[in-house]
């Protein structure tokens, strides 16, 4: 080898020894950053508390802005989507609104008149019901009431007067679908008696048939009631026309196709919703599920869900018959879903006690000196003061608090817990060491801070950073959360590294006088100085055992590697598997009187699907009418549709049969077109569909209709059995309501929209947010670590996590959706913590002198494992005990964090402490604890090494 060559050679590591000064002067920075802060800490830990108190207490003062966001319109749905515009436009203009109650009646047969007449009594029973408050709250105040025309007949020609020019008009009497005889009334007289009609409450029900008579039920004979049930289309009661076979299911028919029987019937109550008395943050819950509904709306579903409850425990109760009934309000989703996340509180709590003794059992010993009591509880009280913080100072700028903040103090006890068992490794070992027992506390303090502030330091920043980008989420609870989740952390952070370490200090001085872990007033002075043998403790030769006989040697290795291949394998399958699908049913609990509701829906109206309404507006309807008429067309022939109440249809038909014009292809005049719109709506057959217009002005019997400024078309889907039906059926209305050539605004809107449109992007969201999170780690060790290949086998370990995390969520049924990403988003923050502690542990190890290659390695691994391997492993114990009682959760929420979190802590563990120390002892960096001397003398070997290649060379 010549000079050149040895020049060059040196002049290489010598590059390679200034690129690894970087990560090493970081980590000297960082270390001296916080010996400095533990030493002045030390010195005075009655101000650093103090003061930690009073900004913690003054940060509070955030919360008299406290505001707990209620409206599900702004928690769940992306506030970009057309679906929240579309929403607010609607409420803002149509100002009102109606929402359906439900009671299914189950019998052996329906159409027998014992069955009839108890269905009857129970629907009497609901119009009498009334709320407590004053004044009382019936059915009748709050149902949707339409006009009651039941008393029209079609007029006598005699009686016409020619004269009238609205309702009058030559015609002949054409005996086809749309013909309306009361429509040739008079004008004066029909609208006045019109006019004098009642209102009353809109109610579908098959009683309406027997006019809610018992006493007439009772004398029927089975075949009394079935004629009577299949020969009328009108309601007796209120005079519009009703199919109400449609209320029926389990149905059998003769040969001449008539209902013969049936074994369920559906009962349902339109109520009305005023939506300019609509308070959410009155009417809300804290599970923002709640629908729209004011105060009295609100008031009467809770008597109403009251009396069907008792009905039905009466009916269950008496053997005698075989009656059941089954019912839902309004409020009913909202109540229960809250009922679900807010029942399992005493579980929750549980989890935290328990978390607490384990904590206590960990940190202390079990003696009475080195109990740590106090320095336990101060360490909670550290991650509930972060929270309470994070609460503060997000409520001071206006950020409102979501449901899913729930979830935020596991994620904080989680790494706070971690932190303090991090803390304490690093003072046991700094107690192990003999030359540091003579110096005093503050500098044994400083020096153990040193170790953990640039550990936890490295683990708290990188999950801020993740958070802080992951608040770019276009989902408002998971943006919220995402920010409370950002502060916490940070401010956990602060308050472990401040105010923890200035109570340890003072509980350190409490030990070493010999005071008692739970009176300090008293004293043991004939306890023995405690020592400390990190190499002696059980966690110690355990971690020893483990990885001398198990994880070093090739065997072990190989097989850790394999398995570790085998769980990305089958995460990868199940990954590829996952599927994004999201159901709301998944709040209720199975034995909820809802879930039950539900069930028989399923099975007895199978082909019920979502409600959908087309609202058009902005429009000229005069010259758009055919394109309207068209659009209705294609949706009543589209795949999609189930029915269509289609307006623009029967205004065709009726105008064909009561005036003989062609006005599907004719084009009407506007005095036309209004004339016999206002006729339309008038009449017997239009009448229902005056709530589908709003017009300028107000609606006249006898005149022609104001201009119109909104018109819309109502429609159901058919039912639909996931995302991959619900969302191109929702697509694909939105599509043909665009193309249909209508020169204005066109909205196609139904409220399961809200559910739909962020079961569309929740995939997109989750990809986007993990993606950004894994930047965020790469750039965060990056930036502390400052070491290559250590940061990547750190991002390389996070990966392997999620993608099993992923993979395994699919194995045990989860899915993903608005749960699962806000689990995910912490299974980052989580992961991360594992790996990046062991490697830095790895990293700043000091060489054992004489070894080297794999062997040096090994060595700082074991020493990485057991100054940092136990606090990891005590801190994911202690997440997983406080989340242990969730799995037996019956709310959904609850239950699929256990199984993530579950997830996130045995992959986590497995790619951190098993992984990670097989690759760091098989091909990891160098320790930046290697000092500059041995650097040097590292080139003077290579000098002479090359030298002594030379000699027989030489010799020659």
């Amino acid at each position: 080898m010549n000079s050149m060559e040895i020049e060059e050679k040196i002049h290489k590591r010598s590059l390679q020894e200034t690129l690894y000064r970087i990560p090493q002067a970081i980590s000297n920075l960082v270390e001296r950053f916080f010996y400095n802060l533990g030493f002045k800490i030390a010195q005075q830990p009655k101000t650093w508390m103090t003061c930690c108190s009073v900004l913690v207490i003054l940060c509070l003062g955030g919360l008299f802005r406290f505001r707990q966001e209620k409206n599900p319109l702004k928690l769940w749905v992306p506030v970009d989507s057309d679906f929240v515009q579309d929403t607010e436009w609607l409420i803002s203009t149509f100002k009102e609104g109606q929402r359906i109650e439900n009671m299914i009646f189950v019998a052996d047969d329906i159409l027998e008149s014992e069955a009839l007449v108890r269905l009857n009594e129970i629907t009497k029973q609901i119009f009498n019901v009334q709320t407590n408050s004053k004044p009382n709250i019936s059915w009748m105040d709050v149902c949707f009431k339409i006009p009651i025309i039941s008393n029209i007949v079609e007029p006598k020609r005699k009686k016409r007067q020619l004269n009238d020019s609205f309702f009058e008009e030559d015609y002949k009497m054409p005996n086809q679908a749309g013909y309306d005889p009361g429509v040739h009334f008079p004008t004066k007289l029909y609208c006045k008696i019109f006019n004098s009609f009642p209102k009353g409450c809109l109610l579908f029900s098959i009683m309406d048939i027997w006019e809610f008579n018992s006493t007439l039920i009772k004398s029927q004979t089975k075949e009394q009631i079935v004629n009577k049930f299949n020969s009328v289309d009108i309601s007796p009661t209120l005079g519009h026309p009703l199919n109400f076979s449609q209320l029926l299911g389990g149905v059998t028919k003769d040969d001449k196709g008539r209902i013969i029987k049936a074994k369920v019937v559906k009962t349902q109550w339109i109520v009305h919703i005023n939506f300019t008395e609509v308070n959410m943050d009155e009417m809300g819950n804290d599970a923002g599920t709640a629908d729209w509904s004011t105060k009295k709306v609100s008031d009467w579903e809770a008597v109403f869900l009251k009396e069907l409850k008792e009905v039905s425990n009466n009916l269950t109760e008496n053997k005698t018959n075989t009656y059941s009934i089954y019912y839902e309000a309004g409020r009913s989703f909202g109540d229960i879903s809250q009922d679900s996340i807010f029942h399992d509180v005493e579980k929750l709590i549980a989890g935290i006690i328990i978390m607490s003794m384990y904590v206590q059992v960990i940190l202390s010993k079990f003696n009475w000196v080195e109990w740590r009591f106090w320095l336990t509880s101060v360490a909670l009280l550290c991650i509930g003061g972060a929270f309470a913080v994070a609460v503060g100072l997000c409520s001071l700028a206006g950020i409102p608090y979501g449901p899913v903040h729930t979830s935020l103090p596991f994620l904080l006890m989680g790494l706070g817990v971690d932190d303090t068992f991090v803390m304490m490794a690093a003072w046991e070992e700094v107690a192990f060491h003999e030359k540091n027992h003579n110096k005093p506390l503050p500098e044994r303090v400083a020096l153990a801070l040193s170790h953990a502030g640039a550990a936890i330091s490295v683990t708290s920043l990188t999950d801020v950073v993740a958070f802080v980008i992951g608040a770019s989420t276009i989902l408002p609870s998971l943006h919220s959360f995402c920010i409370y989740a950002a502060v916490g952390v940070f401010v956990t952070f602060v308050l472990q590294v401040t105010f923890f370490v200035a109570f340890f200090t003072l509980d350190c001085k409490r030990i070493e006088m010999k005071r008692n872990g739970v009176l300090p007033c008293i004293g043991h002075e004939n306890y023995p100085c405690p020592t400390v043998n990190t190499k002696e403790s059980i966690s110690c030769k355990l971690i020893d055992r483990l990885y001398t006989n198990v994880v070093f040697p090739l065997p072990g290795k190989i097989g850790i590697l394999c398995i570790t291949i085998v769980f990305a394998t089958f995460g990868g399958i199940g990954s590829s598997r996952l599927e994004q699908w999201f159901d709301p049913v998944w709040f209720l609990p199975k034995e909820s009187y809802l879930s039950e509701y539900l069930v028989v829906k399923g099975k007895e109206f199978p082909n019920v699907g979502d409600e959908v309404t087309v609202f058009i507006s902005n429009a000229d309807f005069v010259q758009e009418f055919p394109n309207i008429l068209n659009l209705s067309m294609i949706l009543q022939n589209a795949s999609f549709t189930e029915s269509v109440k289609n307006w623009p249809l029967d205004f065709i038909h009726f105008v064909d049969a009561n005036f003989n014009i062609d006005a599907e292809n004719k084009t009407l005049t506007e005095n036309e077109f209004t004339m016999y719109l206002s006729k339309f709506l008038f009449s017997r057959i239009g009448g229902k569909y005056q709530r589908n217009f709003r017009f300028k002005g107000n609606l006249t019997c006898g005149e022609s209709s104001p201009s119109i400024i909104i018109a819309s078309i109502d429609f159901k889907f058919k039912k639909f059995s996931s995302p991959y039906e619900w969302i191109p059926g929702m697509d694909n209305a939105k599509k043909i309501a665009s193309e249909a050539g209508i020169d204005g605004s066109v909205i196609v809107w139904s409220e399961m929209f809200a559910a739909w449109v962020t079961d569309k992007v929740i995939s997109q969201e989750v990809v986007r947010n993990l993606i950004l999170a894994l930047i965020c780690v790469m750039g965060m060790t990056a930036f502390l670590i400052a070491e290559p290949q250590t940061c990547f086998w750190i991002l390389l370990c996070v990966l392997l996590t999620l993608l099993d995390v992923c993979g395994f969520m699919y194995y045990w049924g989860l899915t993903i959706d608005i749960v699962s990403c806000i689990g995910l988003e912490l299974a980052v923050g989580l992961s991360v913590d594992y790996a990046a502690h062991v490697a830095h542990g790895f990293l700043n190890a000091v060489e054992t002198p004489g070894a080297r290659g794999p062997d040096e390695r090994s060595l700082r691994v074991l020493k990485a494992m057991r100054h940092i391997g136990a606090a990891v492993l005590f801190g994911a114990g202690s997440t997983l005990l406080a989340l242990s009682l969730l799995s037996f959760s019956r709310a959904y929420v609850f239950r699929a964090f256990f199984k993530i979190f579950l997830l996130v802590i045995v992959f986590g563990l497995w790619h951190g402490l098993l992984l990670l120390p097989v690759v760091l002892s098989t091909i990891g960096p160098r320790s930046l604890r290697s000092n500059f001397k041995n650097i040097r003398s590292r080139n003077n070997d290579l000098i002479e090494e090359t030298e002594a290649a030379t000699v027989p060379l030489n010799k020659e």
